[in-house]
């Protein structure tokens, strides 16, 4: 082994080292704002077993909007012969992905993709799917990219496939008693898990942005999101009525906990095509 080599060996194991504590913390900080994160991943990896039209021996799984691969990861370890493909748009969360499933003898195919591009499908490397997942991701579209994100996605399963969404899902009514309840309950939580070790959502990046090896990937996340504004999160309501416009047939919310909620979404039909 030439010393170029060694020198390049150790610094990838440095940064998949860096990347394994920073998903780590990542995963303390979004607990820290879900307290039944765990709870609804189980739910989702359990209505996948019932419902996927392949089973469960290797379903084909989309991961959408994946992050740094925690919805993947689960899927792989309840499904390990799973063809998943995971897509996001930030380049430094794709790179935390890759590198600490490096190890894995099952990794997910990444796909760096804009969900708000509606050419985002030409990307993917397969197609359809047996189930489409994501989680706390959506609620950052607005509601006309969310309803032409759900056609697309019915158009991308197979008949009898599902699509499931855990997201932050905000009352119909943003202001009133129980939404004012509501929103306290959710923010003591999260102050008792901070004051228990985990990040939050800024002192997380921060520690990202003072991470040398990852200089590049921080300053192609920034170019990535320059400007980018966020608006209202769509309500449970639209969701509800954007999946049922976009042709799937049964649409639940099958778990709900404050503003966290999971639908669950079928498209119905036969059979399933040959791949």
């Amino acid at each position: 082994m030439t010393t170029q080599t060694s020198a390049e060996t150790a610094a990838d194991q440095g940064r998949r080292a860096v990347a394994r504590s920073l998903v780590a913390s990542w995963e303390r900080q979004q607990e820290a704002y879900i307290a039944h994160r765990e709870t609804r991943f189980d739910l989702m990896l359990d209505l996948v077993e019932r419902l996927s039209p392949s089973g469960p021996d290797r379903p084909r799984i989309l991961d959408l909007a994946c992050g740094p691969g925690s919805l993947s990861a689960r899927v792989l370890d309840r499904f390990p012969q799973a063809d998943v493909v995971a897509v996001d748009l930030d380049p430094l969360l794709l790179t935390l992905g890759r590198l600490d499933h490096a190890d894995r003898e099952r990794q997910p195919t990444w796909v760096r993709a804009d969900l708000r591009d509606p050419g985002w499908t030409g990307l993917l490397p397969v197609a359809p799917y047996d189930a489409i997942v994501s989680t706390t991701a959506l609620h950052w579209l607005t509601d006309e990219q969310l309803a032409t994100l759900y056609r697309q996605l019915y158009a991308l399963l197979v008949p009898d496939g599902l699509l499931l969404n855990g997201d932050y899902l905000p009352a119909g009514r943003p202001w009133g008693a129980i939404t004012t309840v509501v929103r306290e309950i959710g923010e003591s939580r999260k102050d008792a898990a901070i004051s228990a070790g985990a990040d939050d959502w800024e002192t997380w990046w921060s520690a990202v942005r003072a991470t040398p090896e990852l200089a590049e990937e921080v300053a192609d996340h920034d170019a990535t999101f320059e400007g980018t504004t966020r608006g209202d999160a769509p309500s449970l309501e639209l969701h509800v009525r954007a999946l049922r416009d976009g042709g799937f047939a049964e649409v639940e919310l099958v778990w709900h906990d404050l503003t966290e909620g999971l639908l669950c979404a079928l498209k119905t039909g036969s059979s399933s095509p040959e791949r």
